[in-house]
């Protein structure tokens, strides 16, 4: 599996800290598969880029807290499944022109009444060799949580 087994308990204490007001540092919260990184590396060789030399995922969680949980309004448990979701060892590797995302293979009941699937988009060059989890795109999340909350 990608994540490690402590990643859940590493990114909850990564983003109580981001709340907190703290400075964090990059924590390693997993690895991509031997298959994901190998599509990984084949998708950016063939587009001409340097694919990252290490199948470590780290993590820093500014922006996707920022963007998931001050900005949409979704709670720090929420980006632990999300993360647990997309980051599973049956997800698939997708390359564009300026990003680079694992995508959830299913999709997922984000428990805020939409079917989603899952998108860790991977920043490949502040954190060389290693890649990082930058952000998270919740694809299909029409009704979020601060649009349920009543004024």
């Amino acid at each position: 599996m990608p994540l490690h087994d402590n990643a859940p308990t590493l990114i909850l204490d990564q983003l109580r800290r981001i709340a907190g007001g703290e400075r964090v540092g990059i924590v390693e919260i997993g690895e991509l598969t031997v298959s994901q990184f190998a599509e990984l590396v084949r998708q950016k060789r063939e587009m001409g880029h340097e694919p990252p030399a290490s199948r470590t995922l780290v993590y820093l969680g500014r922006h996707y807290y920022d963007s998931r949980v001050r900005k949409d309004g979704y709670r720090p448990c929420d980006l632990v499944h999300q993360l647990e979701a997309e980051l599973a060892s049956t997800s698939v590797i997708e390359t564009h022109r300026h990003m680079t995302a694992v995508v959830s293979a299913t999709d997922r009941d984000d428990g805020h009444g939409n079917k989603v699937r899952d998108r860790a988009i991977l920043e490949l060059q502040a954190r060389k060799p290693r890649a990082e989890v930058y952000s998270v795109v919740p694809k299909g999340d029409f009704i979020r949580p601060k649009t349920q909350q009543s004024p």
